[in-house]
């Protein structure tokens, strides 16, 4: 049910669902080991009894007291996975005790919490299977000690307090999740890469999809890539425009529409996203409230536009829409606000797949580690392999999308690395095969 706010009232600008950036975030706000270890609370519903490492150490060396001859041998092991980070590969689940220093960090819990939403109400059900030694396994039985389960989000981890704006991202991140979950030594190399990948690929959908509100429930939006090692030329229309160019065209948006679509709806309640508002409005619903509004903001931003009053309730929306991107214009007193805005989202969120290419401009990359993770994901846990033109519609399903010239640039790396069967000349008989 959609919670429009009783008392519409221009107020200040914010954004706390659906986008973890602030506005006052600049270069290196995130940790992202902190980050992480507040998604493996949410992703396995598990939280330590205890912030003391300490405590955890102690019983350690208590348990091993009991099964070592020579108790000296305790040093050996404190120093071998105690003094470094080797604790941490042990076990997925024991990176909850990275989640430790996310408190009293608001961007690190800002980013925590964005996977959450991504998460919504799905968990791992099923504890990773690590082949461990002896030590290792003494150490995740005396690990089980100190965590406590709950089943669903409101009792180890609080609910979302969004629903989820890209349903279709959010599935894909489900079953990657658990793709991940089924080779535990895998999610321990690369589950930091995933945290990031799905970030930036969250963030590109998101600006592509806040336009197109009125359209329903977002799907996958053509957003163009190439490989980092792929020259670029000005000829590649699709990577030319429907890449970078786009993003940065979109990103001068998501401030201004996330801030306003907050605004409109009570405090305290589940945030719905725009679209979501958009299905659920009838034409006469709340539109005296919403004209009400778009003059009281015109007022308040002393923004030079005449009043005209809408007809239907999307059309007010709209209205106040294009008045809050307009209180961010280049003569606007908040137009450092947005810049500052869409420079974190770059730096903090993008920059691992933007490139300045020259007079090609800045364009979207994937480097061969990211290719290789994503190509991973797409085969997923039930194949060992898929055909080249399926792998890129699983790749497309993500928001990830190559044009002709980029999908020879991979076939060419996956024959170079050895995962590719090529069963005919025909781009149909080409296989991929997992690295893992």
């Amino acid at each position: 049910m959609l919670n429009i706010k009783k008392q519409l009232d221009a107020q200040n600008n914010k954004v706390t669902a659906f986008f973890p950036i602030n506005t006052k975030d600049r270069k290196d706000v995130f940790d992202w080991d902190c980050v992480l270890g507040h998604f493996i609370k949410y992703c396995y519903r598990k939280q330590i009894t205890t912030e003391n490492m300490s405590e955890f150490t102690k019983a350690c060396k208590d348990a091993f007291g009991l099964k070592l001859d020579i108790p000296e041998f305790w040093d050996e092991i404190e120093n071998m996975y105690f003094q470094s980070e080797e604790l941490y590969k042990i076990s997925p689940e024991l990176l909850l005790f990275k989640a430790q220093k996310v408190q009293g960090n608001s961007s690190n819990k800002r980013l925590g919490d964005f996977f959450l939403n991504l998460l919504q109400d799905f968990y791992l059900k099923e504890k990773s299977k690590t082949k461990l030694n002896f030590i290792e396994n003494v150490i995740a039985a005396t690990f089980e000690k100190f965590t406590i389960s709950g089943n669903t989000v409101g009792t180890i981890t609080h609910k979302s307090k969004e629903l989820a704006y890209l349903p279709f991202l959010s599935e894909q991140f489900a079953k990657d999740l658990t793709f991940l979950n089924s080779k535990p030594k895998y999610f321990l190399n690369s589950i930091t890469d995933f945290l990031r990948l799905y970030s930036f690929l969250y963030t590109a959908q998101i600006s592509i999809n806040l336009d197109a509100w009125q359209q329903g429930e977002p799907t996958s939006k053509p957003c163009y890539f190439i490989m980092d090692n792929e020259k670029a030329s000005d000829e590649r229309t699709w990577v030319k425009e429907y890449g970078y160019r786009q993003l940065e065209r979109n990103f001068e948006k998501v401030f201004p529409y996330l801030a306003m679509s907050e605004s409109l709806q009570e405090p305290g309640t589940i945030k719905q996203p725009l679209w979501k508002i958009s299905d659920s409005l009838n034409d006469n619903d709340y539109l005296d409230e919403l004209n009400n509004y778009t003059i009281k903001f015109i007022e308040d931003r002393k923004l030079n536009v005449e009043f005209q009053p809408a007809n239907s309730s999307r059309e007010a929306i709209r209205n106040l829409l294009s008045l809050s991107v307009q209180q961010f214009g280049k003569n606007e007193s908040r137009h450092e606000v947005n810049v500052n805005y869409r420079k974190a989202i770059e730096t903090e969120l993008c920059a691992h797949f933007i490139q300045n290419r020259g007079r090609a401009g800045r364009v979207l990359v994937f480097n061969q580690d990211y290719v290789l993770l994503l190509t991973n994901l797409a085969i997923g846990t039930d194949r060992e392999q898929l055909r080249f033109h399926e792998l890129i519609l699983e790749f497309e399903a993500r928001g990830v999308f190559f044009d002709k010239q980029s999908q020879k640039v991979l076939v060419s790396f996956y024959e170079r690395i050895g995962n590719v069967e090529r069963m005919s000349d025909s781009g149909d008989a080409v296989y991929v095969r997992k690295t893992v």
